[in-house]
């Protein structure tokens, strides 16, 4: 446990994972508050509350690399700013909206998205030395784990047990007073200038391609892949069990998922050579394919979901720490935001996947056609890895200027 008690010793950076959990939590919360605001809310179906949180995974993918263009240019606050008055605005106003009027306000919910994962990415990035980095998004990826455990079961049974329209408002709240946090604590996500005194300086623009490499297609394919099978499989697993008539026992399965995705994490942030992320990603894919072998007892896909669960992260940290590190001086925001949209991408899919296999096939064939689709979606990007790995380097570039301005 020493390279955790490292990662957090440096200055900063035991505040900001805390600040940070605590917007992950408001943040992955986000669509099961806005699917029971339309259903519960406004008496909608669940078509109409899917149209609504598509809405806003459309400005989730394009306002995460534009957050992080603007927050490699000025930093993290102007962009908090505007983030937090925009999540206020819409969770304060919600409950209040008309459907239609709640749709077009979800593009823009989206676009204002709190960047808590991004921040935190960014920082340990810049902060972390090269050889603690795989530990430090471990750390990170333990605490997003967590998140994913706590955030949408404390907006259902707020939403369920007192009501829609304050589990919305409290949501607001939490996503404004840890965006708030994260204005004061303002963590530099920018390298710092050597030779002057103002860390903040704003760098020179990078051209697109000097920071959309062959390198970080693959990264951005496994990553995909990786959120594909785990998004997937947990529709999966609820669909097996309702069709073996335990349906009762999901919750149990997904919490030793989290469980086990949390104890692979730990594990992997203390291994000193962790594999390659191509390698992690397409493991998770093919053990989840056994998972479609145990769908008739809930004993059988407890036991089968332990592999590819405990994969899960560790594939999410090795993505996180492998795109970091090809993300140039002055790009860092722009590259760790497109790292954030192949995450949205893949969960956009590997639900909607999941359930129309089910609904066409069976739950079994959900487990198998997914898993494979990400296994081979990381086989792509391991040879794309690979080939790039032979390809000569370029010869080193100088680094960009710097313009003396700086961000106010």
């Amino acid at each position: 446990m020493d390279g955790y008690r490292k990662v957090v010793a440096h200055p900063g950076i035991g505040p900001l994972m805390v600040l940070g959990f605590f917007a992950k939590i408001a943040v992955v919360a986000i669509p099961v508050v806005m699917n029971l605001g339309v259903v519960l809310g406004l008496g909608r179906g669940f078509g109409a509350s899917g149209l609504v949180i598509a809405l806003w995974t459309v400005g989730v993918a394009i306002g995460g690399p534009v957050q992080g263009k603007l927050m490699d240019r000025y930093g993290v606050r102007r962009v908090l700013a505007a983030s937090v008055a925009g999540q206020a605005l819409f969770w304060g106003l919600g409950p209040a909206l008309p459907y239609e009027a709640l749709a077009v306000s979800a593009v823009a919910c989206g676009l204002l998205n709190l960047p808590g994962f991004a921040i935190v990415r960014l920082r340990l990035a810049v902060a972390i030395p090269e050889e603690e980095r795989h530990t430090a998004f471990a750390l990170d990826a333990m605490t997003s784990n967590i998140s994913y455990m706590v955030g949408p079961a404390l907006g259902v049974t707020i939403a369920t047990a007192i009501s829609s329209d304050v589990s919305m408002r409290g949501l607001g709240l939490i996503v404004s007073l840890a965006g708030i946090g994260l204005w004061l604590l303002n963590p530099q996500v920018r390298d710092e200038v050597k030779g002057t005194d103002a860390p903040s300086a704003k760098p020179a623009k990078v051209p697109f391609r000097a920071w959309f490499t062959p390198a970080l297609v693959p990264v951005l394919m496994a990553t995909t892949a990786t959120t594909l099978a785990t998004a997937g499989y947990e529709v999966a697993i609820v669909g097996g069990l309702r069709e073996a008539g335990q349906v009762e026992w999901s919750g149990l399965v997904l919490t030793v998922c989290g469980l086990c995705s949390l104890i692979g994490a730990l594990v992997y942030g203390t291994l000193k050579n962790p594999p390659s992320f191509a390698l992690i990603s397409g493991l998770v894919g093919l053990t989840t394919v056994v998972g479609g072998f145990a769908t008739g007892d809930w004993r059988w896909l407890c036991l089968a979901m332990v592999l590819p669960a405990a994969l899960c992260s560790p594939a999410f940290a090795s993505t996180a720490s492998a795109a970091s590190g090809l993300a140039p001086a002055g790009a860092r925001g722009v590259v760790m935001g497109c790292y954030s949209a192949a995450l949205t991408l893949g969960n956009s899919i590997g639900a909607p996947l999941s359930g129309t296999v089910q609904d066409a096939m069976s739950p079994m064939w959900a487990f198998v056609i997914i898993g494979a689709a990400g296994a081979t979606l990381s086989a792509l990007a391991l040879a794309g890895s690979l080939r790039n790995a032979k390809k000569p380097g370029p010869a080193a570039e100088p680094a960009p200027p710097v313009l003396a301005e700086s961000a106010s």
